[in-house]
């Protein structure tokens, strides 16, 4: 009989599938960002501005850290007749106004879901595989950055394109150029110089896009090697310093911060049901939350913590100076015109503001963290506990404050954002709106690494203590059951009474089974002429 033959391994995947897997996994999120960029500007009704074939690269762009700018598409022509602008129409345009402005915010949903299907495709499909050599995940690496690389200018070179500013932005900005008497000398209105700004040409920044698209890529894998769990790595990394120390903290709070960041979605999909019961406006809400949702959530979070947002548009109002000061292109509007502005942090929807909601929000966040990281936190051997200067729960929580003060002094960079669109005329800016969100972050970085530590601290206290109390209970519920001592089995044979076996005799009793005479007597024996026993 031959013997068995041992199991064979499955055979190693070439460098070359690992670049291509690292490449479709790039691909492969840019398409999800994109199909839920054109579902949101559908929603929003974005195809009034500009095509939407357009504003996807454009907004695609934006997620990953680009910048985009906007510019006149065509000069303004004086009205017939409106005033001082009609009668200077032959000085070859000195007049003409231009209108030049940037927007600058990042979709933090977009952002998010690319993030996420980067990571799930780039290192769930080595779960199953055999453990890869540090080569095989190099060429990985670099299939991703090669094809982010190439469709990052791609993307960029196609947003851009002629858009068509909204009815708001247009009634602030032209209301501000045509008021005052430098409205009435160029004759302000629908018939003065303003009659044409009303149409912008946008373009993507190509090197910006490129280079924190690149950044963004090479961040996703990097925290991956260290925070992913369901995956295989090379042995030198997985065994490594820097993974078996943050992994369970890197873990635990890329898991929270996906929970959050999925609130939004789901959000946009119950004020997508709501739009189709019938309610006005549902339908631009649910866009606007597949775009800017986490934004939202990191300053309710944040300004918990400290942080000051505020939420505002006002017009862009020259200061007097330049050759058109002194036709008053300073006055100011109507009051429907007035600048409006929120401070996000001392808002108050029910009666209480929202930065106490949000702190206690954010405590309970990361108690939840610090009992999840120290159940994933490895137990440490005796030399590990010996060499430590900390101790287990005191580690979990330095380890955790660290990474939630870098993380709150990052978030305000990322969920802010900003419009500005201004006109100018001989070389001087007469007019425009400006809105956005900006974040103030002061100390809420130290707080936040205050917070997290404690309460991380207390999360892991309380799950060795649930552990300790796991240990200690009863294997069997309720009261304990008293023992009762078996009575001795005799041995059995051929020729043994059972009665005599199974009851205790005077071989039992402690005296006679100690004294010489009864112990040779025969006693209970079997009858004679019955072979006893063995």
């Amino acid at each position: 009989m031959s013997p068995a033959q041992p199991p064979r391994s499955a055979p190693a995947v070439p460098p070359s599938r690992h670049a291509l897997e690292g490449a479709l996994s790039v691909v492969t999120a840019l398409v999800v960002m994109a199909a839920t960029a054109w579902a949101a500007l559908a929603l929003i009704g974005a195809e009034a501005v500009a095509p939407v074939s357009r504003l996807v690269p454009t907004v695609l762009s934006m997620a990953v850290g680009g910048d985009v700018t906007m510019a006149s598409a065509a000069s303004a022509e004086a009205g017939p007749g409106g005033g001082l602008g009609g009668l200077l129409g032959g000085l070859g345009g000195a007049l003409d106004l231009s209108l030049t402005g940037e927007a600058a915010m990042t979709p933090l949903t977009l952002t998010f879901l690319g993030t996420a299907v980067l990571a799930i495709a780039f290192f769930r499909p080595l779960r199953r595989r055999p453990r890869p050599e540090p080569l095989m995940l190099w060429a990985r690496c670099g299939g991703a950055l090669a094809a982010a690389a190439v469709a990052l200018p791609v993307l960029a070179g196609m947003g851009r394109g002629t858009a068509r500013l909204p009815d708001g932005v247009t009634r602030r900005f032209g209301d501000g150029a045509a008021s005052g008497a430098f409205g009435r000398l160029t004759g302000g209105g629908e018939d003065g110089l303003v009659r044409g700004l009303f149409a912008v040409a946008f373009e993507t920044d190509t090197a910006a896009t490129v280079f924190f698209g690149l950044l963004w890529v090479a961040l996703v894998l990097a925290v991956g090697c260290v925070a992913a769990r369901r995956t295989t790595l090379p042995r030198s990394l997985a065994l490594g310093a820097p993974r078996r120390r943050w992994n369970a903290v890197a873990s635990t709070l890329t898991g929270t911060g996906a929970v959050l960041c999925c609130s939004a979605p789901a959000a946009a999909i119950v004020a997508l049901a709501a739009a189709l019961a019938g309610r006005e406006r549902a339908a631009e809400a649910a866009g606007l939350l597949l775009l800017v949702g986490p934004n939202l959530v990191a300053a309710l979070l944040t300004s918990g913590l400290g942080t000051s947002w505020e939420a505002g548009v006002h017009r862009v109002r020259p200061e007097g100076g330049g050759p058109l000061g002194m036709f008053g292109a300073g006055a100011r509007g109507g009051p429907a015109d007035a600048d409006r502005s929120v401070d996000i942090g001392a808002w108050s929807a029910v009666g209480v503001p929202v930065w106490p909601i949000a702190l206690l929000l954010v405590l309970l966040l990361l108690t939840t963290a610090g009992y999840v990281a120290a159940g994933r936190t490895p137990a440490r051997t005796a030399r590990e506990e010996s060499e430590s200067l900390l101790g287990r729960h005191a580690e979990i929580a330095l380890r955790m404050g660290i990474a939630v003060g870098v993380s709150v002094l990052l978030l305000p960079a990322a969920a802010r954002g900003s419009l500005r669109v201004g006109i100018s005329a001989m070389g001087s800016e007469v007019g425009g709106v400006a809105a956005g969100l900006d974040a103030a972050p002061g100390l809420s970085a130290l707080v936040g690494c205050v917070l997290a530590a404690l309460a991380a601290y207390g999360g892991s206290r309380l799950r060795a203590g649930r552990a300790g109390d796991r240990d200690r209970a009863p294997a069997v519920p309720g009261p304990a059951l008293r023992s009762r001592p078996e009575p001795p089995r005799a041995r059995s044979g051929r020729g043994a009474t059972p009665g005599p076996a199974s009851a205790p005799g005077p071989a039992s009793a402690p005296g006679p089974a100690s004294a010489p005479g009864p112990a040779s007597a025969p006693g209970p024996a079997p009858a004679p002429g019955r072979p006893s026993g063995p």
